[in-house]
């Protein structure tokens, strides 16, 4: 049987205290979300830029025209962002596994309204922003 002496002791106490413990993942926004509302000239570009930390990886992510109810991009796992077809003119998108950016070209009053980021981790753990985009004309 194996002695315990004070030598043995005194490592166990120096491990545990310098070893540092981890923090559980999480999934969570970051501290760069749209303003809402945001406010954008009309003819001009606006980025909408959301960062988060994932639990896990990206089950499925999605950029939403929640004024209508139509998806503009969507990702599942690692497969390719998929953009959709009323939207690949003047839209420009890009998700990762810790940013997502909407960026819309030449923005028109017609693009003012309700846009949705929704984020579900691998861990089945969901998180969304909405914010409303307000065009100002010149």
């Amino acid at each position: 049987m194996a002695e315990v002496t004070a030598n043995s002791i005194s490592f166990l106490t120096v491990a545990l205290i310098f070893i540092p413990l981890t923090e559980p993942a999480v999934t969570a926004f970051g501290s760069l979300k749209p303003s809402n509302p945001t406010f954008v000239r009309e003819w001009r570009n606006v980025t909408l830029k959301w960062n988060y930390t994932i639990d896990g990886s990206i089950g499925q992510a999605q950029l939403l025209n929640s004024t209508d109810d139509s998806a503009i991009a969507a990702k599942f796992g690692d497969g390719d962002l998929s953009i959709g077809p009323n939207y690949q003119e003047r839209l420009r998108a890009d998700i990762s596994n810790t940013l997502a950016q909407l960026t819309i070209l030449t923005v028109q009053r017609s693009d003012s309204g309700r846009y949705k980021f929704i984020l579900t981790s691998t861990k089945v753990v969901t998180i969304s922003h909405e914010v409303e985009l307000t065009v100002q004309c010149k």
